[in-house]
């Protein structure tokens, strides 16, 4: 008796393993080579936090371009890209920290990509990662996280609010399709 249960469990679990490695199989992650963006965009320089913190609220747009290589051949995809950032900035520590939500349209507007992204650093550079949320059309399903730098500069221009001027980039873009 001890043999039989012994048998179906092992069965069930190869089972089990066998459907669970069939759907991570389906799965695929296009690397989508090395990847940057200028951007510009305005914002809204909030009140100070304290300890000389300053938060903006802003809108950088750009355009997103991903270089690879297929074979020998250098392949060049480009897409729109709008982000609501906050950024939370200090000018007497040199640090900032900032939380960005991106749409990518790519291809006309048939792909649409959704990631997010955290970063931290000085004000010339802040560095993280860029998280797919998911998407529509070729980026139905879109996830992964892949390593991110950007900077942002926000200048005030009059009142409390500025122009923001960067680039951003994804040294090996990656992401994962189902």
């Amino acid at each position: 008796m001890r043999r039989i249960h012994y048998v179906a469990c092992a069965l069930g679990m190869a089972l089990l393993l066998g459907e669970s490695n069939g759907s991570l199989a389906e799965a695929k992650t296009v690397e989508a080579g090395d990847s940057s963006s200028s951007w510009s965009g305005t914002g809204e320089f909030m009140q100070q936090v304290g300890n000389g913190d300053q938060v903006v609220n802003g809108l950088v747009k750009g355009v997103l371009i991903s270089r690879h290589r297929d074979g020998g051949k250098m392949i060049v995809h480009s897409s729109k890209l709008a982000c609501p950032v906050r950024v939370k900035l200090n000018r007497d520590k040199d640090y900032q920290a900032i939380d960005g939500l991106c749409t990518m349209i790519a291809h006309e507007g048939k792909d649409v990509a959704y990631g997010t992204w955290q970063c931290t650093g000085t004000l010339k550079e802040c560095v993280g990662d860029f998280t797919f949320t998911g998407g529509s059309g070729g980026f139905t399903g879109m996830s992964g996280t892949t390593p991110f730098q950007t900077s942002i500069v926000f200048e005030l221009q009059e009142g409390r609010y500025g122009q923001a001027i960067g680039y951003a980039v994804w040294p090996n873009l990656t992401y994962t399709l189902p």
